[in-house]
C-alpha cells in the first residue's frame, strides 16, 4: 500500500467543506427589477422639425465678364490714368489712356471741308437746275412768239404784201429758237443724273467724316464699366499700332463660381425638399438645364459661397445656370451661381473681396416643409424587407421600430415615418441586442443638441 496516496485525503475533505459552506452563504437569485441585470445604453429623444438639408460643391471665382482694350490706331501715348496697373480699379466712363490726336484732328477738320464742298456742289447744282427750268419757260414763250410771227409773215407773202426773203429770215429765226429750247430741255434733262452724282458724293464725304471722328474718338480708351484690371501692357510714351492688346477689365459688379456638386447628392436633396417632385428631380441633369434650375427654383434652394481665409466669410449667392456637361474623371455637374458686389471690399463687414481665381466652397441649402426625424447613420439597420432603429419602450425595454427612410442630409439619415416626437432612440444598442431586454437609458447630451 502506497502511504503517500492517503496524504491528499485530508485536502480533499477540506475543500469539499469550504465549498459546501460558500454555497450556503450565496444569496437568492435577483429578481427582474434588480439593478444589476438592467443595461445601459446611450438613448436621445426624438424631436420632429423640418429637416435643414445641404448638398457642398468646388470652385473658383471667375469674372461675369470681361473686356479687353484692343488699338485700332497708330499713335504715341500721350496721357494715362492714375493707377494703371494690375489690380487697379477703373470706373465705367473713365478715360483709361490717350492717344496722340492730332493726326486724326487734321483728318477730321479735312472730312469736314470736303462735306461743305460736296454740299455747296448739291446746292450749286440744285440752282443750276432752277435756273434752266426758268431760261426754258423763257425760251419757250419767245419761241411762241417767233411762230406766231412766222405764221403772220407766210399769211402776208400769200397776200403778196411781203417779200418771200421776209418770210425766209423769220423761219430762220425759228429754227434758231427751237434748238436754244432743245438745248435747254436736255439740260434741264441731266440735272437729275448729275443730282444722284452729287448726292452720292455727299454720302461719301459724310462717311469719310464718320470715319474720321470715329478714329479721333478711338484716341481715348474708356472703360466700359466699373472694374478691375487684370493685364496692362500699356504706359505714357509707348507708341501703339492697331491690334495691341493694351489691357484686359474684369467686371467687379458681380463674379460666379462653377461649383462642382455630385448629381446624385443634389438629387437626393431635391426628393427631401420635394418629395412629390420626382419626375422635375428626375430630370436634374445637364442636358435639361432650365427643368433643373426650376427645381432648385420650386425647392427653395439657395446657395451661398463660403471664402476661408483668416476665417469664414459668407457671400450670397445667386443660381443662374448649369454648366452644362459632367466631369468624365470626378463625374461632378457644374452649377453656376453669381455674387453681386463681391468685387470689391466691404470696410463695414470686413470681409475681403472675392477675387478672380480664387478657390471657395458653395452651400446650397434649404429646408424641408414637413416636421421629419433626423438620426445618426450609425442608428439604421438596413435588411432586404425593410430598415428599422432600436428604441425604448414605455416599460423600459429595448423594442425594435420598423422606419421609413426620406434620405440624408449632413450624413445623416432623415425617416419620413416610423417615429414620433417624444420616442427615445438608442444610439449605442447592446451587444446582443435582445428585444425586451430591460434598459438603464442614458441621455446623450451631444445627440440631444445635434437634434
Amino acid at each position: 500500500m502506497n502511504w503517500r496516496v492517503l496524504l491528499f485525503i485530508p485536502a480533499i475533505a477540506l475543500g469539499i467543506g469550504a465549498f459546501l459552506v460558500i454555497n450556503n452563504r450565496a444569496p437568492a437569485p435577483a429578481s427582474i427589477n434588480d439593478e444589476r441585470l438592467l443595461v445601459p445604453v446611450r438613448v436621445t429623444e426624438v424631436t420632429l422639425k423640418p429637416v435643414p438639408v445641404s448638398v457642398t460643391g468646388y470652385g473658383r471665382v471667375e469674372p461675369v465678364r470681361t473686356w479687353e482694350g484692343i488699338s485700332q490706331v497708330d499713335g504715341r501715348i500721350t496721357e494715362t490714368t492714375d493707377g494703371l496697373a494690375v489690380g487697379g480699379f477703373v470706373s465705367e466712363g473713365e478715360v483709361i489712356l490717350r492717344v496722340d490726336p492730332r493726326d486724326y484732328e487734321i483728318a477730321r477738320d479735312r472730312a469736314i471741308a470736303n462735306l461743305a464742298i460736296a454740299e455747296a456742289q448739291l446746292a450749286e447744282l440744285d440752282a443750276q437746275e432752277e435756273n434752266t427750268a426758268e431760261q426754258l419757260e423763257l425760251e419757250s414763250q419767245i419761241e411762241e412768239v417767233v411762230q406766231a410771227d412766222v405764221d403772220r409773215r407766210s399769211t402776208l407773202v400769200e397776200r403778196g404784201s411781203t417779200a418771200i426773203a421776209s418770210l425766209e429770215q423769220a423761219q430762220r429765226d425759228l429754227i434758231s429758237q427751237k434748238r436754244r429750247v432743245l438745248d435747254l430741255e436736255n439740260a434741264l434733262a441731266l440735272f437729275p443724273v448729275q443730282r444722284s452724282s452729287a448726292e452720292a458724293t455727299l454720302a461719301s464725304r459724310r462717311v469719310d467724316l464718320e470715319e474720321a471722328e470715329r478714329q479721333l474718338a478711338n484716341t481715348q480708351i474708356i472703360a466700359p464699366f466699373n472694374g478691375r484690371i487684370l493685364e496692362e501692357n500699356a504706359s505714357e510714351g509707348v507708341y501703339i499700332r492697331p491690334g495691341d492688346r493694351l489691357l484686359t477689365i474684369a467686371a467687379i459688379e458681380a463674379v460666379e463660381v462653377i461649383a462642382e456638386i455630385q448629381p446624385a447628392a443634389m438629387s437626393e436633396a431635391l426628393m427631401l425638399l420635394l418629395p412629390d417632385a420626382a419626375d422635375v428631380i428626375e430630370r436634374f441633369n445637364p442636358f435639361e438645364g432650365d427643368a433643373a434650375i426650376s427645381a432648385l427654383n420650386a425647392a427653395g434652394i439657395e446657395a451661398t459661397v463660403i471664402l476661408s481665409q483668416g476665417g469664414e466669410h459668407r457671400y450670397p449667392a445667386k443660381v443662374v445656370r448649369l454648366d452644362g456637361s459632367v466631369d468624365n474623371a470626378t463625374g461632378t455637374l457644374g452649377i453656376v451661381v453669381q455674387v453681386h458686389n463681391a468685387g470689391t471690399p466691404d470696410a463695414a463687414t470686413r470681409r475681403p473681396p472675392l477675387t478672380n481665381g480664387t478657390f471657395v466652397s458653395v452651400l446650397f441649402h434649404g429646408t424641408t416643409n414637413e416636421p421629419l426625424a433626423r438620426v445618426p447613420r450609425s442608428t439604421l439597420i438596413e435588411e432586404q424587407d425593410g430598415a428599422y432603429v432600436y428604441v425604448v419602450d414605455i416599460d423600459t425595454r429595448l423594442a425594435r421600430q420598423d422606419v421609413t427612410v426620406a434620405g440624408r442630409s449632413a450624413g445623416d439619415i432623415v425617416l419620413s415615418s416610423g417615429l414620433e416626437n417624444g420616442d427615445m432612440l438608442v444610439l449605442s444598442p447592446p451587444e446582443p441586442a435582445i428585444l425586451g431586454a430591460f434598459l438603464a437609458p442614458v441621455a446623450n447630451d451631444e445627440e440631444a443638441a445635434h437634434q
